[in-house]
């Protein structure tokens, strides 16, 4: 129940945020833009910090972020209900568009109503400890869920704020701002199941995964151009 409380109030957050950028309605501090956002950032790093635009873009395109996944069996949620929890968040998303006829309200409401219920039904809680192989199964679809989409368009919203700051260069593609690490199936801390054998199936299985991402991604981008 918290966790449908906690995807309702983040859906409205960020509807209720999109709504104050279109209209430029930032007169609570609250819904102002900070120091966190992007373009504002390197608008401060040149106007306030006295840096030109020649060394904000250097600065951006040379430095490496590393993202680690871990495995913490007591944090985790199980792939089954993270998916039922991601197509709820797409319901409640499309439910706040403003042009939504209504047919797709009661095919919307409908759909909300069978994945919530799926989800009550969804036993939250692993009954068996999960193998190595089930982390990184685990982490690959928090991988294909979030990251997958949300990484290229980060990366677009910094192209976008260079230009909006008079930078006309785009990051290079072969920039490595975010690459990606992983201690599943490789922390031997007290581990006695992860073995070199286990470590060799998990980077296996994740150059699997990985592969059959990139296929899709291709196949999508082959039937554009067609």
């Amino acid at each position: 129940m918290l966790n449908l409380a906690n995807l309702a109030e983040e859906v409205q957050i960020a509807f209720r945020r999109r709504s104050k950028l279109k209209r430029g309605d930032f007169g609570d501090e609250a819904s102002a833009p900070t120091e966190s956002d992007i373009e504002e950032t390197l608008k401060r790093l040149v106007s306030e910090l006295g840096k030109s635009r020649e060394e904000v873009f250097d600065a951006l395109k040379n430095q490496t972020v590393d993202l680690v996944f871990t495995a913490h069996p007591t944090q985790s949620v199980r792939r089954s209900l993270l998916q039922k929890h991601g197509r709820i968040r797409n319901c409640l998303r499309q439910l706040y568009a403003k042009d939504i006829t209504a047919d797709d309200k009661q095919e919307l409401d409908e759909a909300l109503q069978r994945e919530i219920q799926a989800a009550f039904r969804t036993d939250e809680i692993r009954r068996t400890p999960p193998t190595p192989q089930d982390e990184m199964r685990a982490g690959m679809s928090y991988f294909h869920e979030t990251i997958w989409k949300g990484v290229p368009k980060f990366l677009r919203r910094i192209d976008t704020a260079l230009k909006n700051i008079g930078i006309n260069e785009r990051l290079p593609y072969n920039a490595p701002l975010i690459q990606f690490s992983s201690w599943m199936g490789g922390d031997r801390d007290g581990n006695p199941r992860v073995t070199p054998e286990v470590t060799r199936d998990v980077c296996l299985l994740a150059r699997m995964m990985a592969a059959n991402l990139y296929f899709s991604q291709i196949e999508d981008l082959m039937f554009e151009v067609l």
